[in-house]
């Protein structure tokens, strides 16, 4: 590993651990065929995390470190969902043309073929500088492996908290005044 890509992961925010292990390790032991490979992962992580709701898979693909998720578009055959945040620029940024995104395809491809009940599958159809889009196709003629699908146990999401996130901070002025009626 060189300086370079030491320092931009340690400063990252996948951290120097996570960013290793998804940007070095895995495409070094997978070579040639680590696309392919990851986006299978993706769909079998999927398969551990099955969702119900497109409001859900945003709230967990931001919780498994993937980015940020936003529906774009859909129609009755095609969704395009736009991923980006800090983690997914600096992934582009570092890598440019070399940035993986199998493992995202093929979550997302699983999620919706749970959601849908009909085989999807996903390809990135645009890169950016800050993020990518990925289009989902289903068809809604061709049912989802029904074994596979029957057995799908939705997870319940649990959504972040906005008082968490930030604690509020009490400002000054506020103060005097409990002051002030004491």
């Amino acid at each position: 590993m060189s300086q370079k890509r030491y320092d931009q992961l340690l400063a990252s925010h996948q951290g120097l651990m996570n960013g290793t292990l998804r940007d070095v390790i895995l495409p070094s032991i997978l070579g040639k065929e680590a696309d392919d490979i990851l986006y299978w992962i993706g769909k079998d992580l999927a398969r551990e995390y099955p969702v119900a709701t497109h409001d859900d898979l945003i709230i967990l693909t931001h919780q498994l470190g993937l980015g940020e998720l936003k529906l774009q578009r859909h129609d009755k055959t095609s969704q395009v969902w736009r991923l980006g945040g800090p983690l997914v620029a600096e992934r582009i940024h570092r890598d440019e043309e070399q940035t993986s995104f199998g493992l995202e395809l093929g979550f997302l491809a699983q999620e919706i073929e749970f959601q849908l009940g009909t085989v999807a599958e996903a390809e990135l159809s645009d890169r950016h500088h800050e993020y990518v889009d990925i289009t989902v196709q289903n068809d809604p003629k061709t049912d989802a492996d029904s074994e596979r699908s029957e057995l799908v146990t939705f997870i319940h999401v649990t959504a972040p908290q906005k008082d968490e996130e930030a604690p509020k901070k009490k400002h000054k002025h506020s103060l005097l005044k409990k002051k002030h009626k004491e």
